[in-house]
């Protein structure tokens, strides 16, 4: 999570001349994917992803008909979650009582179900959760119980800190673990995020750290039966432009399916001019994680410091043609994108129609991406 930002760990009125560029896209397929238990999902090989991330479960039912009545083709994976762990501010208050449930829960399309982990200090730093048994099976040695403070842990040796962070992460995999176990179908994960203090003086101390959360989440305890399960990763540009370590990228590389760049732009300017200079930040990573870059944006209407959006406050409408642009840009010109994430969906990024306005546009930017 960023910590320079407050986030809390953690459409269309498209004007004439946006509709007609994409006046002469095909019609969606329909053809859905079929189930996938653990990534990599063969069947997702070469297509464009959706990711949607951060969300109280009351409002999955608004994500899931913003995807199924978006136009997205029927053969797009969806991977989606929101944080799991107690400790830190992980959702926002409740404000309204939730809205009444009508008949079974709803199911995504293509559901590649992949809950968020935070670098934020959360339960899994406190302790582990194993029951005696495992606790005999997995191999002595590291931490066993609470994790130190993050300013202790600088204060040690980068050996040190990898371990810290390398059991973190296997206390992640331990979650997953256990609600696979418990008949939720657990696809892989996701992180946020590299911390930005990581390009701060002194910053390069918290990338053993990352690395070993990363490497735990991936392979977690072999011992209990772990086989490796690659995730998505979130970085702001400001880590993507200013971590120069390329043994640290081959970590990230190896650990993830896709990495998430927060692009999360204000809405104001022109969108292409935007977009094409943010655009900039996937050529300064390894080729092979440009080739797993996946466009970040948020709703715009949910503001705090890091993550862009309407944050003059303009019109529905101008949202809509901005959000727009923006994706097409980036569409056109990103050179290959991985797919598009929205990230937030929290109070009035979660009305209703703006779900409908994010889907429509995410729609929009994956059929060009298929051209």
């Amino acid at each position: 999570m960023h910590h320079s930002r407050v986030r809390r760990v953690r459409y269309l009125l498209a004007i004439p001349l946006l509709s007609v560029a994409f006046a002469t896209e095909a019609p969606p397929a329909r053809a859905e994917l079929p189930a996938c238990a653990a990534a990599p999902c063969p069947s997702d090989a070469g297509k464009p992803v959706v990711i949607l991330a951060y969300y109280r479960d009351r409002y999955l039912r608004r994500l899931v008909h913003g995807v199924r009545h978006s136009g997205l083709p029927g053969d797009v994976p969806i991977y989606y979650g929101s944080y799991w762990g107690t400790g830190v501010n992980t959702r926002p208050p409740p404000s309204t009582p939730p809205p009444p449930r009508h008949g079974p829960p709803p199911v995504m399309p293509n559901r590649r179900y992949a809950p968020i982990f935070s670098f934020a200090r959360t339960n899994f730093w406190e302790e582990r959760s194993l029951t005696p048994e495992e606790e005999q099976a997995v191999r002595s040695g590291g931490y066993t119980g609470k994790i130190p403070q993050l300013a202790t842990l600088l204060r040690k040796s980068g050996s040190v800190r990898y371990q810290a962070g390398l059991e973190v992460g296997r206390r992640f995999r331990d979650a997953i673990r256990y609600k696979r176990a418990h008949h939720l179908r657990v696809v892989t994960w996701q992180f946020d995020e590299i911390p930005n203090e990581s390009v701060a003086a002194g910053g390069s101390k918290y990338l053993p750290i990352v690395q070993g959360i990363l490497r735990g989440l991936t392979y977690g305890r072999p011992e209990l039966g772990d086989v490796k399960l690659p995730g998505i990763v979130y970085a702001s540009g400001r880590t993507v432009v200013g971590i120069h370590s390329r043994s640290f990228w081959n970590a990230v590389d190896d650990s993830s399916l896709w990495l998430v760049g927060e692009e999360y732009p204000d809405f104001v300017g022109a969108p292409g001019s935007v977009a094409r200079a943010i655009s900039g930040w996937r050529s300064r990573l390894p080729a092979s994680l440009e080739a797993k870059y996946v466009a970040g944006l948020t709703p715009g209407y949910r503001l705090g410091v890091g993550l862009g959006g309407n944050v003059k406050h303009r019109s529905e409408s101008f949202v809509n043609k901005w959000r727009l642009g923006y994706v097409r840009t980036r569409a056109l010109e990103g050179g290959g994108l991985a797919g598009f994430a929205q990230y937030n969906f929290n109070y009035h990024n979660v009305a209703t129609k703006v779900v409908e306005d994010v889907m429509l546009a995410t729609s929009r930017g994956i059929r060009l991406l298929r051209r």
